[in-house]
Parts: C-alpha cells; sequence; structure tokens
C-alpha cells in the first residue's frame, strides 16, 4: 500500500494539483497539456506537500497530548471524589438498642457508647384561645382596637439557622388570619396559624436563649399584646435545652443532634433513668472497604497501562501522513486504517509522561516511609513484573488482617492524620498528575487556547504561514507555465501555418 500510494499515477487521480484547467488546448502540439501540467505543477508542490505532513504531525501530536491531559485530569479528580473523601471510607454501621435515639457512625466512629438518660430539646410555643374574646381569625386589627397601620418586629431563629430580626408591617384592615401569613412569610423561624378558635407560635429550631425563642422587639400598636401573644414584655415563648447522659457524663445541647466520638446521635424521645439504657455501637463493613480498595488498585492501574503504552508504542515510519491527493486515491476505511498506523508512536519516549510515570511510582514506593501507615502495610505493593511497569498488586488477606487491627488505617492512609498532620495518599497522588497537566498545556495548550500561547502552537502558526507562502508561490510558478506553454502552442501553429503555405 506504502509504494502504491507514494508511486501513484496522479493523471488518473481525481485530485487536481491545477488552479485551472484547459488554458491551453494543445491543439497545435497534440500533447495533453493538462496531463503534463498535472505532473509539473505535483513536482514544485512535493516542498508545501512535505509541510502539510508537518503541520499533520504537529496537529496529531497536540491532540494526543491534549487525550493525555484529558485522562490526567479525570484520573486526580476522580481520586479525590471517589478516595479522598472521608464520606467514601465511611464503611460502619451504627446501631442503637432505643427507639429513643436514632445513630449513624462515620468513619472515625469509636467505642461503644451508654444513654441511661435523654430529654428532647423543645422550641418555644404560644398558643391563645380566641373562645370568650369575641374575636376570630377573621376579625380585623380594627375590630381589636388598633387605630392605625403599623409595624411588628420579631427576632427567631430563621430557617438558615440564623438569629435574624424580621420587620412585619400591616394595616387596620388587615385580618388575624393576613397578619398569620405574613408571619409565615417573613422567614424569621417562626410557624404561626390560626383557626376560628385559636392562635399558635411556634419556634422552628430547640433550644432555651435564642435558639428556640421567640421575642418581639418592637409592636407600635400593641397588636401582640391585645391577641394575648405576649404581657408587654417582648418575650413570646422559649424552649428548652435537651440533655443527655452518656457513659455517666452529662451533656446538654440547644438541639437534639449530638456529635460524640465519631457518632452522630438524635433524641427522638425522652429516656428516663427507670427506662432501659440506650446502647450504641458501631461495626465496620470490611468487605465495602476491601471493595473500595480493589477500585482503586484497578483504576491506577488503567491510567499506568495508558500512559505506558503512549511512551512506549513504535513508529511507523513508513506510514506517513497522507496528502489530499494520496487520500482522493483511497476509502474512508482505508484512510481511517493508514492514519491509525501512522499515528503510532506520536508520543514515544516523551518525557512529560515518563516523567509523571517516575513521580507516581515514588509517590507509592516512598509514601508513609519509616512509619505504620505504609501501603505495603494493607497490601499494596508494586509489582516486581517488568512488563507491568509498575502496576499497583493488592494482597487482600493483608489488607483484611490490617483491618481488623487497625479499622481506621485505609482511611487514615487514603485521607492523611490530622493528629499527626501527615497529608493522605491521595492528595500526594494528584500532585504529580496535577503538575504533569500544567506542563503538557504548556505544550499543546487546551481547546480554548489561543495558537500562540503554547510551544505546539507557535510551530503551527510559523507553518501554517510557510504553507500559505508556498501556495502563493505555486500560483505564480503555474502562471508561468501555463505562459510557456502558450507560447510553444502559438509557435507551432505559426509554423504550421507557414509550411502549409509552401506546401501549397
Amino acid at each position: 500500500m506504502v509504494n502504491n500510494i507514494n508511486n501513484s499515477n496522479t493523471s488518473t487521480s481525481s485530485y487536481s494539483y491545477l488552479q485551472y484547467k484547459n488554458k491551453v488546448t494543445g491543439l497545435a502540439s497534440g500533447m495533453d497539456i493538462d496531463s503534463l501540467m498535472e505532473k509539473l505543477m505535483k513536482a514544485e508542490s512535493a516542498q508545501m506537500e512535505k509541510l502539510q505532513q508537518q503541520k499533520q504531525k504537529y496537529e496529531w501530536k497536540r491532540d494526543a497530548y491534549r487525550e493525555v491531559n484529558t485522562t490526567l485530569s479525570a484520573f486526580e479528580k476522580g481520586i479525590f471524589d471517589n478516595y479522598g473523601l472521608a464520606s467514601k471510607w465511611n464503611a460502619k454501621n451504627a446501631t442503637s438498642t432505643s427507639s429513643a435515639i436514632s445513630v449513624t457512625a462515620n468513619s472515625n466512629a469509636a467505642g461503644n457508647l451508654t444513654i441511661t438518660e435523654a430529654t428532647a430539646a423543645t422550641s418555644g410555643q404560644k398558643l391563645v384561645d380566641l373562645k370568650g374574646t369575641g374575636f376570630t381569625n377573621q376579625s380585623t386589627l380594627a375590630d381589636l382596637g388598633i387605630a392605625g397601620d403599623g409595624s411588628i418586629k420579631i427576632k427567631a431563629i430563621n430557617d438558615a439557622g440564623e438569629y435574624t430580626e424580621k420587620e412585619i408591617e400591616y394595616k387596620t384592615t388587615d385580618k388575624i388570619s393576613d397578619l398569620i401569613s405574613k408571619i409565615n412569610n417573613s422567614g424569621v423561624g417562626i410557624t404561626a396559624l390560626s383557626s376560628t378558635d385559636t392562635i399558635s407560635l411556634q419556634a422552628n429550631s430547640t433550644g432555651k436563649g435564642a435558639d428556640g425563642s421567640i421575642a418581639i422587639t418592637a409592636d407600635s400598636n400593641g397588636v401582640f399584646q391585645k391577641l394575648g401573644l405576649t404581657d408587654g414584655t417582648g418575650k413570646v415563648a422559649e424552649g428548652a435545652n435537651g440533655s443527655m447522659v452518656v457513659n455517666g457524663v452529662k451533656m446538654e445541647s440547644t438541639s437534639n443532634k449530638y456529635n460524640i466520638s465519631g457518632y452522630t446521635i438524635n433524641v427522638t424521645n425522652n429516656i428516663s433513668a427507670t427506662d432501659a439504657p440506650a446502647k450504641i455501637t458501631s461495626t465496620t463493613e470490611t468487605k465495602t472497604i476491601v471493595d473500595k480498595v480493589k477500585e482503586f488498585v484497578s483504576t491506577y492501574n488503567g491510567l499506568i497501562e495508558d500512559l505506558n503504552k503512549r511512551v512506549s508504542e513504535k513508529k511507523n515510519l513508513s506510514y506517513q501522513p497522507l496528502t489530499d491527493a494520496q487520500k482522493a486515491e483511497l476509502k474512508d476505511d482505508e484512510i481511517k486504517k493508514w492514519e491509525e498506523k501512522a499515528k503510532a508512536g506520536l508520543l514515544k519516549g516523551d518525557s512529560n509522561i515518563n516523567k509523571v510515570l517516575t513521580e507516581m511510582r515514588s509517590t507509592i514506593a516512598n509514601y508513609g516511609s519509616g512509619s505504620d501507615d505504609m501501603l505495603a502495610k494493607i497490601g499494596i505493593t508494586t509489582s516486581k513484573v517488568w512488563t507491568d511497569n509498575g502496576k499497583l498488586e493488592l494482597n487482600e488477606d493483608k489488607l483484611m488482617e490490617a483491618l481488623e487491627k487497625d479499622p481506621n488505617i485505609v482511611s487514615r492512609i487514603f485521607l492523611g492524620d490530622t493528629d499527626k498532620g501527615t497529608k493522605g495518599f491521595v492528595s500526594e497522588l494528584r500532585t504529580p498528575a496535577q503538575n504533569a497537566v500544567k506542563s503538557i498545556e504548556q505544550t499543546a495548550g487546551r481547546a480554548s487556547s489561543a495558537e500562540d500561547s503554547y510551544a505546539l502552537g507557535k510551530n503551527l502558526k510559523d507553518i501554517n504561514s510557510k504553507i500559505d507562502d508556498w501556495k502563493d508561490r505555486l500560483k505564480g510558478i503555474e502562471e508561468r507555465y501555463w505562459k510557456q506553454f502558450a507560447a510553444m502552442e502559438s509557435a507551432i501553429q505559426k509554423a504550421n501555418s507557414q509550411s502549409s503555405i509552401f506546401t501549397q
């Protein structure tokens, strides 16, 4: 196939090197001028075609680099999302022996807890019975004796957990139910209800003091006092704090949620001293962690295999980029197969890729060196088979054994140890990948990069300029040839005319 393409006969090709055809007919000389011109211009275009082939190589190499960057970026972001967050290693199940206590465990939950007493926190609430007052929720504020329009300022904890104050404006023509709606729509953190016979206010948060209280800081016409919602001191209602006795220690909170020893505990009902205590325990789902580590090893090995293939793939020197003339003689599938071979080895021996491979191998070999948190401790080692080119191997038995002795060892290695101030393995491994992406971008840019902002882009800009110069030059060369053939035809025609005179 190579010889067929390189020695193709352009006279039968659908591709033409000519800007114009049939500018000289060849009637006088009897020559096929177009065919002669094709051959001449093919020879003249050889240098430009070499430039076009080099341009194609630059573009292929740029695209190959960008594919590598896509792979590296996906890898470093993927290992963070899947293995660099504490939630991803939370394979612990927590149980409570009491329906009054619900519990979840994070990855560092440890020990057993016994809750002997628990009191749920409550929110401030106020209920007013309208019976006998002569008012219903359809009464207007004017009916209450409110002489003019005004406003009320209310303080409470809003839905975002912030202590906030809202001013609620009203008119004397508003009904009690209208005022209730305005309170609900204010976002102040209160749920207000009204019916024919009652009005109620309840703080959305629990706890004593600001957390679960409802306070009136301004009431221009005393509306809340007339409705019986406050005695005039400004306080409407106050909640109560919750408490628990955990392993003999009393704890108090404004909410019903407690974070203790890696457990998140929610009090849903009270537990008295005479009730059975709530016992909280956790177990590690070892198989889940093992599967997660296996998944990581597979992900890493996939990256290593891809990068090693790119730097070791042999070049096919017999397959150069096709010229437009050569493509014109081939079918689409033939072009595709040819270009697949021509693209082989584009990044063979590339220093950027070899560097990131070396740095990742070094990270794996040295992580946790001299400590109990080496990767080998959890069964992760580098393959000793040289053809594996640094792939990882996992000894599941060793990993299971390590987890039985220390349930937190895997999360500590992958995430780091905050107590010792050590970085996690995932963080360490991301660094060479991120550095490689930046380095490759300097060579190949991004899809959105300006052409002169990266090395290969500058090469492409330069070679495009040279190709444009050649196109202009070839136009002039072709015009010269056409003029020469035209002069030849004219001379032959003149000679033929003179010859015919003598024959007469």
